[in-house]
């Protein structure tokens, strides 16, 4: 069994049913268990403008699924709560879920689709924040998580992130 972290957001509809929902359907997964799940947090848009305020998590898992395969599980799960991706032109948008691959144990990983670890992970506070709240201490290239938090902080005071009080 491998140690995963994922990234959930969602910033259409009704996020945290979708988020709560999308932990479930992972949790149906053959070889996998969810071993914890941060709190949730509020966050603002990074990479685009939107109106729409984001709820993000992060969730720990423990799988067999290689890589691909559980990539495909999650943009399966993206499509059950109405995600609908464009061709791959790669611009960001407003979603309903997104399930991203942070870490993948201490694989590394860089086909043309999926990079492990996430290659904007250590730029994201909604990705460093709740990963700080699971794993203390955590290492992403040489660096803790709390010390990417810092830095990201510091030269991107734009981010905003709020534990959520909701639900």
């Amino acid at each position: 069994m491998h140690e995963v972290y994922l990234s959930l957001g969602a910033n259409l509809g009704d996020r945290e049913t979708a988020i709560r929902g999308a932990i479930d359907e992972l949790g149906k997964l053959q070889s996998t268990d969810v071993a914890a799940v941060s709190g949730f947090y509020e966050t603002s848009a990074v990479g685009f403008v939107s109106e729409h305020r984001f709820l993000n998590c992060v969730v720990r898992l423990h799988t067999s699924l290689p890589p691909p395969v559980l990539l495909e599980v999650c943009r399966r799960i993206e499509r059950e709560f109405g995600r609908e991706r464009d061709g791959g032109g790669g611009q960001m948008r407003d979603r309903t879920l997104d399930i991203d691959i942070i870490l993948y144990g201490e694989l590394t990983l860089q086909t043309p689709g999926l990079v492990i670890p996430h290659p904007e992970a250590t730029r994201r506070l909604f990705v460093l924040v709740p990963l700080a709240e699971l794993e203390k201490g955590l290492v992403i290239g040489r660096r803790t998580v709390e010390k990417w938090i810092e830095l990201v902080r510091k030269e991107h005071p734009e981010q905003e992130i709020r534990r959520y009080a909701g639900g």
